[in-house]
């Protein structure tokens, strides 16, 4: 019979004992993982490899080749349920682009098929199966990888700071091993462990592609410290994750972070009746003293003028080119509201630079306003809050740090544009998603590869 009830110190006692099996004096027990927490960890470790290698682009459609070629070896097919409604969303926004590109057909830089067959089709797959076989990954041997990750970037950037010369890396020259091999030693196949130069600081990006991606990962592993029960091990992940978002420079993950940890401890708060009467008393104080008392409401008005225009002049140039290149964007997008534009938009002359076209730095108003017009947006939309819901819904065992990963990807869409064509973004939103605490199965019961 089905145990329906545990006295707390059992649950305490099994936790203990389960903390044991998995940690050995801070190390982690390899043998006390699953097949799919082995590979997931090992995935995370080696990413400054696989920045050398230079394949990080095929990382998505190689993790799909090893699953499919795993379930057709252990049972014979591949075991796939009816998809849900973000699934299906997904299929229809990779068709809906698929039919821009034909009908586009001599359209320059309209993209190509291949490359959006091994990213959004991709997501879609791995998002499926995820779903269909109940994927559970344990929340401590992600964590344990992702400090190691930290440290791993902690200790390239000391490396960069204060032992190799940046001259060495400045312009890219050294081409990763992909590059040498296919002899495109130009671009994205280039070791570039920096990333412009702003009053003589060359913002990190490390073993990622820009120094906004790599602030993106990083807040993502900051809210997965945020839930960790050691709260020295969670301290000291979120400090290091807290130091690599502020020398990153990237001011949209400056802002989404925090907001991210608000609406996590939000949610914590209401999730226990007790707490639900204090938070909403807080509010309703809070609102009352911003909103009717003249002196507070000018102090926050004019801390904030002062935070933004002291940002802004860090970054001037930034700010003024980015506001043209988004003027620019809105204005095209009018043009074809319904449909959206196909391939780039045309170079923005104050900016500089191959990067800065009309439909750039910006998911929301350039990737898929500009690019993919009302109806793709409406479709990617349909995708994202029925995304969330299908989270709510299955919560269970589920920590909030997919929820607020979501919330931060949503408030950086605004002025990122990296994290549109990268896969990282994307699959730390699935392996996010993975992170649940597993349920005890019958004996027998056949599993899939990522939870066994």
């Amino acid at each position: 019979m089905t145990q329906l009830y545990r006295p707390k110190s059992t649950i305490a006692t099994t936790a203990s004992a389960s903390d044991r099996q998995l940690f050995f004096w801070g190390w982690m027990r390899w043998e006390a993982l699953t097949a799919g927490e082995r590979f997931v960890c090992a995935f995370i470790i080696l990413i400054p490899v696989l920045w050398v290698v230079g394949i990080y682009k095929y990382m998505t459609s190689l993790l799909i080749v090893c699953i499919a070629v795993y379930e057709w070896w252990k049972h014979g097919e591949i075991r796939l349920k009816p998809p849900i409604t973000a699934v299906v969303a997904v299929f229809i926004f990779c068709i809906y682009r698929i039919a821009q590109m034909l009908i586009n057909f001599d359209a320059p830089n309209k993209g190509s098929i291949s490359g959006l067959l091994i990213t959004w089709f991709s997501y879609a797959l791995l998002l499926w199966y995820i779903q269909s076989n109940n994927v559970r990954l344990r929340l401590e041997p992600i964590a344990w990888a992702c400090t190691v990750s930290i440290v791993q970037m902690l200790g390239f950037w000391l490396l960069l700071q204060y032992v190799l010369p940046i001259s060495l890396f400045q312009p890219p020259s050294i081409p990763n091993l992909f590059g040498l091999v296919t002899g495109k030693a130009a671009g994205e196949n280039l070791l570039a462990p920096y990333q412009g130069d702003i009053s003589g600081y060359y913002r990190p990006s490390l073993f990622f592609v820009s120094a906004q991606l790599f602030a993106l990962i990083v807040g993502c592993i900051g809210l997965i410290a945020l839930e960790i029960k050691n709260r020295i091990w969670s301290l000291l992940l979120l400090l290091g994750s807290v130091f690599l978002i502020v020398i990153s420079l990237s001011r949209g993950i400056w802002i989404a972070f925090p907001i991210a940890i608000w609406f996590r401890y939000l949610f914590s708060a209401y999730s226990q009746p007790r707490n639900r009467l204090i938070l909403f008393a807080v509010m309703a104080i809070a609102s009352f003293t911003v909103l009717s008392i003249a002196p507070f409401t000018h102090f926050l008005v004019s801390s904030y003028t002062d935070i933004t225009a002291h940002v802004s002049q860090f970054r001037a140039s930034s700010t003024e080119w980015r506001a043209e290149i988004y003027r620019q964007t809105w204005e095209a997008f009018l043009e074809q509201p319904i449909w959206g534009q196909i391939g780039k938009g045309q170079p923005v002359s104050m900016a500089g630079g191959e990067a800065n076209v009309v439909g750039s730095h910006s998911v929301i108003l350039g990737n898929l306003l500009y690019g993919n017009g009302i109806v793709g947006t409406g479709i990617f939309a349909v995708f994202w809050i029925s995304l969330f819901a299908w989270l709510y819904k299955t919560r269970s065992g589920r920590p909030l740090t997919v929820f607020c990963v979501m919330i931060m990807f949503t408030l950086a869409a605004a002025t990122l544009g990296a994290m549109w064509f990268s896969p990282f973004p994307a699959l730390t939103l699935l392996l996010c998603i993975a992170i649940r605490q597993p349920k005890l199965k019958p004996a027998g019961e056949v599993r899939s590869w990522l939870s066994s």
